[in-house]
């Protein structure tokens, strides 16, 4: 493990009890704790040979959870937006992980040292009007280190709230998001590369308290590395033993 790797557990171990303390509070996450979710598709769309190794190992069934950070019960005030991928090894919808599953944690955040400014640059009135990234990078088979991010489509749906633009792209099949990697060694390090695109199918209901992503399921072989995805261990630890059935 490196430095900043270890840096981040010890940090995240400093704020683990405020975590869980704010979970148990709220009876849910203590950021995201409210969310929606949606049986989703992922099929491959690079064009790049060297991409695509990579791009195949993600197509399949997927559940996507969209979230805001701050706010509860859809409230669309200032806030960072998330968006959760579980890339499922079958077209099964439950809330347990099967073995070969693979977690993809993205918000409205470039990189940490945006965040305090993120709320101001999020759309908070339309999932598809944001970008979704990764914020640390991954170690990713047969690609090396590379950062992630999620690009929307940007589709002018109609709609008072963003749940009803959401459900409006839904229905006209437009509620689609690109997933995108940046390599940063190889053929084409540096540049933002299409990978895979991930279609929202249809709206699920499952049981928040039991579907819990974590950064560290990496059945793709994708794994990450870094001080905030460190950072996330100990806290997402306590946030998830904090929580009670709501």
């Amino acid at each position: 493990m490196s430095f900043p790797e270890e840096l981040g557990r010890a940090m995240g171990a400093l704020w683990a009890p405020v975590i869980r303390m704010g979970a148990t509070l709220r009876h849910a996450r203590f950021f995201h704790p409210d969310g929606i979710t949606y049986r989703a598709e992922v099929k491959e769309v690079t064009t790049r040979d060297s991409l695509l190794p990579v791009a195949s190992r993600l197509a399949g069934p997927a559940l996507v959870r969209l979230s805001s950070a701050l706010w509860r019960h859809q409230r669309e005030w200032p806030d960072i937006l998330g968006l959760a991928v579980r890339l499922r090894s079958d077209e099964t919808v439950t809330e347990e992980p099967s073995k070969g599953d693979q977690d993809l944690l993205f918000a409205t955040v470039r990189s940490p040292l945006t965040l305090g400014l993120a709320p101001l640059s999020t759309d908070v009135h339309d999932w598809l009007e944001n970008d979704y990234y990764a914020v640390s990078p991954f170690q990713v088979s047969g690609l090396g280190r590379a950062k992630l991010r999620v690009v929307s489509s940007h589709a002018d749906a109609p709609g008072h709230t963003r749940l009803e633009r959401l459900e409006a792209a839904l229905q006209s099949g437009q509620a689609r998001f690109t997933l995108e990697v940046l390599p940063r060694r190889g053929e084409g390090a540096g540049r933002w590369h299409p990978l895979a695109e991930l279609r929202l199918v249809e709206q699920v209901t499952l049981d928040p308290a039991t579907l819990r992503f974590w950064p560290y399921r990496t059945g793709r072989g994708i794994s990450p590395t870094g001080f905030v995805h460190s950072l996330r261990i100990p806290t997402y630890r306590q946030s998830q033993e904090g929580r009670t059935p709501h």
